[in-house]
């Protein structure tokens, strides 16, 4: 990558590609397309995606929990091709940012305790709430991170 992606909030122009993106990504374990359209109203500054030249390269989502204090990253992810350029943290700080100007005091996230991005996670300041056997179901465990926001 030459020039580095541009950030911007998504569109409802973006859904179709939002979704084909997240198949590729996560194969089966997918948002239906109707979650992101409705993340979209819910929160219209907390889904942001990575654009070069018109392909969408990643995204980020998140959004606010019961408690409007607490933040989620509910998912983040960057084609394969895109990867190794701070994309995912720039979209991670992107994210943060509006979770902060939402007065949002934490995120939390959770994460497969195989998964690399937990290298990413700890080093902008997440750390280790709990470790969640089943979170999603047997054999799905979970790391749960949190992370204060300023």
């Amino acid at each position: 990558m030459h020039q580095p992606p541009l950030l911007r909030v998504a569109r409802h122009t973006d859904m179709h590609a939002i979704g084909r993106l997240d198949a590729e990504i996560f194969g089966e374990d997918v948002y239906p397309p109707f979650f992101f359209r409705q993340a979209m109203d819910l929160w219209p500054d907390l889904l942001i995606v990575a654009e070069l030249n018109g392909r969408l390269l990643g995204y980020a989502l998140s959004g606010l929990g019961q408690d409007r204090s607490q933040g989620w990253l509910l998912s983040l992810a960057v084609l394969p091709e895109a990867r190794g350029f701070g994309l995912a943290e720039r979209m991670m700080l992107r994210v943060e940012q509006g979770l902060a100007t939402l007065q949002t005091a934490r995120v939390r996230l959770t994460v497969d305790p195989a998964n690399p991005a937990q290298r990413l996670y700890y080093r902008l300041g997440y750390q280790l709430l709990a470790e969640e056997p089943g979170y999603f179901g047997p054999g799905e465990d979970r790391l749960l991170l949190e992370k204060p926001l300023p």
